[in-house]
């Protein structure tokens, strides 16, 4: 029996340039059929309302909700197909990115903080719809031209590109080969090692570290050497002050386990030698 599901796409899908490759990754992997799509504008009004629906505003980065979509467009697609609800849920993957399931929308596309993790899924039919009441009443109307037109070219919303553009290396991950899904752990690990290796230049290894760690006084610091260029990147910036803490740990680990198995190949090699020797 078909069904539907209501996926919202954030600001920053349109700024990154990704609705497209959204659309198409849903569409592919659950064979769901995109029935409407509108555009609607949020007042904090608004989204203070539709986010009260699910008892959503109890994180530490609720302000940073309400600034990313106040007065901000996004882009609610209607989905429809067997399970439909249940499919998109399981596609979604966690608020924080760096705990998203591999092949969930969130553990990809670059995304690695909780406040810009690309889009909103129903919890129920009957919140859908009452959701679905506050978009309809701040829609702009299905015309797409202006939501396109907001796309930066750029990787926008990710707090880890963010970084390197304050440290004047941006381009570099810009130009990565990963448009195609964009796995959030390789575009994480990239840009944490890239960032700890240029900023020793300028004497902002402590900066960059503290920020890792969740520390306000890192993206202090940051700014003070790189006075950011909008309201945007400074939003991008302190919403991963949010989710620095669990990428550094996951980032930190990852780092341990390989050095792990590089002790323990080197081990067996040399193991091996000196059974070739004993046996000559």
């Amino acid at each position: 029996m078909s069904s539907l599901a209501l996926i919202v796409y954030g600001p920053e899908v349109a700024r990154s340039g990704l609705t497209c490759l959204l659309d198409e990754y849903i569409r592919r992997r659950t064979d769901l059929e995109l029935s409407e799509r509108f555009f609607s504008v949020h007042s904090r009004k608004s989204i203070d309302a539709f986010y009260a629906l699910t008892s959503s505003k109890g994180g530490r980065h609720w302000p940073l909700v309400l600034d990313l979509f106040d007065m901000r467009p996004v882009c609610a697609t209607i989905w429809s197909g067997p399970d439909a609800l249940h499919l998109s849920q399981k596609l979604k993957g966690s608020t924080q990115p760096a705990q998203a399931l591999r092949g969930t929308v969130r553990s990809l596309f670059f995304c690695d903080n909780p406040v810009t993790n690309l889009l909103h899924v129903s919890d129920s039919h009957e919140v859908m719809d009452a959701e679905l009441r506050i978009l309809r009443r701040q829609s702009l109307g299905d015309q797409a031209a202006a939501w396109n037109s907001l796309d930066s070219g750029f990787i926008a919303h990710s707090s880890f590109q963010m970084l390197l553009n304050a440290l004047g290396d941006g381009e570099t991950a810009r130009t990565l080969d990963n448009r195609n899904d964009g796995s959030a752990f390789a575009h994480a690990k990239f840009c944490y090692d890239r960032a700890l290796l240029i900023a020793s230049k300028p004497g902002l290894t402590a900066a960059v570290r503290r920020y890792f760690r969740g520390d306000r006084a890192g993206l202090e610091g940051l700014v003070r050497y790189a006075p950011v260029q909008s309201s945007w990147d400074r939003l991008i910036l302190e919403a991963g002050l949010f989710s620095m803490p669990l990428w550094n740990c996951l980032l930190k680990r990852t780092v341990v386990a390989l050095e792990q198995g590089e002790t323990t190949k080197h081990g067996d090699r040399a193991d091996r030698r000196e059974d070739n020797d004993q046996t000559r």
